[in-house]
């Protein structure tokens, strides 16, 4: 029998639950980059975990207040954001830019040791 969606795999209620997800975004990309994060002058070891053109999830050894504005320093790139949400070990953060394709490409691929065969 076919879920309520009529799609295969989807159910009614995941399909629900990302209509009223306001954070559910199809354009993330998972990935795994280690990267440094500066944070009131202070710099912080973080690992990106998924990312968009307009933010990152990163993971953070520290908590951080939403609105905090942070700079991203990763593959020779300052990016500088504002911190969005934190909570257990992560955190979302808004980029003040958009990041550019090839920037979104590499970090997408950092962790992939087969990227350029694709």
């Amino acid at each position: 029998m076919l879920p309520a969606t009529g799609e295969p795999g989807r159910s009614s209620f995941m399909m629900m639950s990302q209509s009223f997800n306001r954070r559910h975004s199809p354009n993330r990309r998972k990935t795994r980059v280690d990267a440094m994060m500066d944070l009131d002058g202070e710099m912080h070891p973080v690992v990106i975990r998924d990312v968009s053109f307009e933010g990152l999830k990163i993971a953070v050894p520290v908590a951080i207040a939403p609105g905090s504005p942070v700079t991203i320093h990763v593959l020779d790139r300052r990016i500088p954001a504002i911190v969005h949400w934190c909570r257990h070990g992560f955190a979302g953060i808004h980029l003040l830019e958009r990041l550019e394709g090839q920037t979104l490409i590499a970090l997408e691929t950092a962790d992939d040791a087969l990227a350029e065969f694709r």
